[in-house]
């Protein structure tokens, strides 16, 4: 059995759990700029907290009284960006709600929009959202009066914004726009000596929730700091309260457990090789030609078979993204259009 000398709680700061010096200096160099209204892009692989830390800023800014929004870019379908976003007046268009509604810069007018990952808003919504940033003002869909906006903006990526608007896929204009304050979070990996720490809260916090006693061995921290964490602290969380729920005895030990359930272990090793190849007659076969399509729509059903296919392989979503060189957002978001 281990047991812990050093209270995590003593190392939380808001909801953030660290004791790693390059993340307290980031947390120290938020504080700085909290107050101020610059724009602020948090980088870090999935799984990291970005979000967390996204409500830290605002949580220690003079805006916390005021309203507080997010939006993932990745699951905003195009054709939805500005009435989300601007919002629409009563009538706008078919289904359209009476009462016209707020978009989030709206809401936001005094404080902070938070927006997940942005790198994978498409170019035509990027220069939508530059002009509103530029301006400071926008327009509602069916409106003609310009509304004022002082929302601070906080985005979000897993991807180097730089690289990517120098290779055309972002705009860069935006990128400069956006990326005054630059934050950067660790993966789990780089900093073990918060796996000790967040394992013990979150076991804390899972033994409080569901009335247990866990305790951890040895041998299962060993684990968990040799294992990489392709998940980062969201991975950690849910394996840990997986294995709270399912094992057998108060301490946790047995890591056989950590290839239970999500999928997301295997050996503690992430999928190294591609499945085998997916035949493209067996895809075709399970196409619909029922009905006279376009080539868009050929297209776009052969790409969710495809996806279809490589998440059945791959065990999940994300591995399978991690083979088809993708984030699984994007993923998400193509099987997602089937419904729109």
């Amino acid at each position: 059995m281990l047991s812990l000398k050093i209270d995590p709680e003593q190392y939380r700061n808001y909801n953030i759990i660290t004791r790693n010096p390059f993340m307290l200096e980031q947390l120290k160099r938020i504080r700085k700029i909290s107050n101020s209204t610059a724009s602020v892009v948090i980088y870090g692989e999935t799984g990291t907290g970005k979000e967390l830390y996204a409500e830290f800023i605002h949580h220690n800014s003079n805006r916390r009284n005021e309203a507080y929004a997010k939006i993932n870019c990745a699951t905003l379908p195009e054709n939805l960006f500005e009435s989300e976003m601007f919002g629409y007046m009563p009538g706008s268009f078919t289904g359209a709600l009476k009462s016209g509604k707020k978009g989030l810069f709206e809401i936001t007018e005094k404080g902070t929009l938070f927006l997940d990952e942005v790198a994978e808003l498409p170019l035509s919504q990027q220069s939508k959202l530059l002009r509103v940033l530029q301006e400071k003002k926008f327009v509602k869909v069916g409106g003609n009066a310009e509304i004022k906006t002082d929302a601070r903006i906080i985005a979000a990526s897993n991807i180097d914004l730089k690289k990517m608007s120098a290779e055309g896929g972002f705009r860069r204009d935006l990128y400069y726009r956006l990326n005054v304050i630059p934050v950067r979070l660790l993966p789990l990996r780089e900093r073990k000596e918060d796996v000790i720490l967040l394992t013990f809260a979150f076991l804390n916090e899972f033994n409080q929730n569901y009335g247990a006693e866990k305790k951890i061995s040895v041998k299962l921290m060993e684990a968990f700091l040799d294992h990489s964490w392709p998940g980062n602290v969201r991975e950690l969380k849910n394996t840990l309260e997986r294995m709270v729920l399912l094992a057998d005895g108060d301490l946790l030990k047995d890591t056989g457990l950590l290839q239970e359930g999500s999928g997301e272990f295997e050996a503690f090793e992430e999928l190294s090789q591609p499945p085998a190849f997916v035949g493209i007659s067996s895809l075709l076969a399970n196409m619909d030609s029922s009905k006279t399509k376009s080539l868009k729509e050929i297209t776009e059903e052969f790409e969710r078979n495809l996806i279809r296919e490589y998440v059945k392989r791959c065990g999940s979503l994300r591995k399978a993204a991690a083979v088809l060189h993708t984030s699984p957002s994007v993923l998400s978001r193509k099987l997602n259009k089937e419904e729109k």
